[in-house]
């Protein structure tokens, strides 16, 4: 039953439009619970209406969320519906709710009997079949006509858990046979030559050497930016929104003589670069900083990672179908030009720059740099030369792919002229 009530606590703050953050100590299947309801957010909640009379008020919002974690348990969970609906229903107790029993049990009671039909009409409607907000929705549907089903269905799965070997302790070889002695399967990926994906996901503390630093958690996607960058020994390199650090430490990773500048606004989040970069073995200079707000001697080479809609990461944050709207995002495209604006001009003449974002959206990601290109004569674009994604006039885009790499963008841009 505590699994229910902690569950019911993370979804309340993911409501009151915090970011869905665990405890320590969460429990695996309070874990599963808040994602589940989440991905499935807006069938469950199409589920809920039609079992209750009348909508509860908003100070019951508590109950409101333990019948979504109890629709899902019937849905989801291996065990059976009966030990789900009386788990539930006991809940009220813990939740200093004891009047609502009767109405928890009947609600539950009424889906386990309605569940087949309710699960027909759901399949009827798009956004109660695929789960997602109506403005994404139609987006998505706009954007990518061909595969827009195919990205949200892909949405609302469990992302793979992948791995980069920190080539400057290990080999990939080498670790895959540590992974083998634990127990553990993986295999290598394609055009991302440091990266393992495991078979099944698992703890980072049962992994050989993570402490050590001989390993590090990113996925598939994000791995491919920084070998993008091409950086050489003696490089001014700037990445220019950091956190939580992934990418500035696989730039050390693959070239350790390089002069690195990792900014962020957050202060709290340059912190968290700076525990990777420890357990990783390497230094750069950190700077807490709005970018806008940043000034230095120019950069050879500028890996410019924009904060945008993570539409293509909600498999793995599912709290942003709730959290974000179309207004966030039109806010995020100003951002985002502004950034690479600025970005551009702490770059050397004949120097490189990524413009990235974990977006599917076309509208933060090609358009972004179509715009931003738009009669500039000291502009020149980069081929990018890996097979994951799709080439667009500019940039590549991936997609989030089933039990492969998340949605993300790339472009590659070199400045013209003399140095």
């Amino acid at each position: 039953m505590q699994e229910y009530r902690d569950a019911i606590q993370y979804l309340e703050r993911v409501t009151k439009g915090y970011r869905l953050e665990f405890a320590k100590n969460a429990s695996p299947i309070c874990k599963q619970i808040c994602f589940g309801v989440l991905r499935e957010h807006y069938r469950l909640a199409y589920f809920r209406d039609n079992l209750l009379k009348k909508k509860l008020p908003k100070k019951h919002l508590d109950l409101d969320l333990l019948l979504l974690c109890g629709i899902y348990s019937i849905c989801h969970l291996k065990r059976p519906a009966h030990a789900s609906v009386n788990a539930v229903v006991e809940v009220t107790i813990l939740l200093n709710k004891s009047w609502a029993k009767g109405l928890i049990n009947a609600a539950m009671r009424n889906f386990q009997r309605r569940q087949m039909a309710l699960e027909e009409e759901a399949n009827n409607k798009k956004e109660t079949l695929l789960s997602h907000p109506s403005w994404l929705i139609h987006q998505l549907s706009d954007s990518w006509p061909d595969r827009a089903n195919e990205i949200m269905l892909a949405n609302n799965e469990p992302a793979p858990m992948t791995l980069r070997v920190n080539q400057t302790k290990t080999s990939l070889t080498d670790y895959r046979s540590m992974l083998e002695e634990q127990g553990i399967s993986g295999q290598p990926i394609a055009d991302a030559p440091n990266a393992i994906q495991l078979t099944k996901p698992t703890p980072i503390e049962a992994l050989p050497g993570f402490t050590e630093g001989l390993v590090s958690v990113q996925d598939e996607a994000s791995q491919l930016v920084a070998p993008l960058l091409n950086v050489k020994a003696g490089h001014r390199v700037l990445d220019a929104c950091a956190a939580p650090g992934g990418k500035t430490c696989h730039l050390l990773e693959l070239q350790p003589n390089i002069n690195l500048t990792a900014i962020d606004k957050d202060s709290r989040r340059i912190k968290q670069i700076k525990e990777n970069l420890d357990r990783l073995g390497f230094t750069c200079s950190l700077i807490s900083s709005d970018l806008f707000q940043y000034s230095s001697d120019k950069f050879d080479r500028i890996l410019l990672d924009v904060p945008c809609s993570a539409t293509g990461i909600i498999r793995r944050h599912p709290d942003i179908k709730l959290l974000r709207d179309r207004e966030d995002v039109e806010k995020l495209i100003a951002t985002q030009f502004r950034l690479l604006s600025h970005a551009w001009d702490l770059l050397e003449p004949e120097g490189e720059l990524i413009y990235s974002t974990c977006s599917i959206l076309p509208a933060e990601n090609e358009l972004v740099v179509a715009n931003f290109a738009d009669g500039r004569d000291d502009l020149d674009m980069l081929p990018i030369n890996i097979s994951q994604g799709e080439a667009q006039n500019i940039g590549r885009q991936l997609f989030p792919q089933p039990n492969a790499h998340d949605g993300f963008y790339i472009a590659r841009l070199k400045k013209v002229g003399k140095p």
